[in-house]
């Protein structure tokens, strides 16, 4: 009995300090974290985005085109294949509120806001460089082409039915 007794006590106090240990990681892990976004929240804007995303290539050719890694910090990171980079979108993603399981790329973490896909990640850099002095010019926009061509392809349509 008494034998029993001691073991009984030996393993809750090993049950004991194995919670302490994990309550502890856990804590770290949270103010690494809560670090971690503050780093983020202040540093240079994240664009993340995929290497087969068609909307992805669409910001890619606009900053290419109109140099904008030459004009604006700013730090590219691929999810689909980095698992590292994709956590860190999620958690980036959850500090704006954003429910984790329906968010996509291409995205943008500037400012302490999160902004989605092709337009608005491209007017943040056309707004960024306005303010620097240095606009773009709105035909390079490949938003705004397609607006132009589907007017152009409307009108058309209009003239030949009337």
């Amino acid at each position: 009995m008494k034998q029993t007794v001691v073991t009984l006590l030996m393993v809750a106090l090993i049950a004991g300090l194995m919670s302490m240990v994990v309550i502890g990681s856990n804590k770290k892990e949270q103010s690494v974290s809560i670090d971690r976004m503050a780093e983020l929240r202040e540093g240079d804007p994240i664009y993340y985005y995929g290497t087969t995303c068609p909307y992805c290539k669409v910001v890619a050719e606009w900053l290419d085109e109109n140099k904008i890694a030459e004009k604006v910090n700013f730090t590219k990171k691929e999810v689909w294949s980095n698992q590292v980079n994709a956590s860190e979108l999620n958690r980036v993603a959850a500090s704006c509120g954003l429910d984790t399981s329906t968010i996509g790329v291409p995205f943008l973490y500037a400012e302490g806001e999160c902004l989605i896909g092709a337009p608005d990640i491209i007017g943040y850099f056309e707004n960024k460089l306005e303010e620097m002095g240095s606009p773009v010019d709105p035909a390079t926009n490949p938003l705004n082409q397609a607006t132009e061509d589907l007017e152009q392809e409307e009108e058309e349509n209009n003239e030949t039915t009337n």
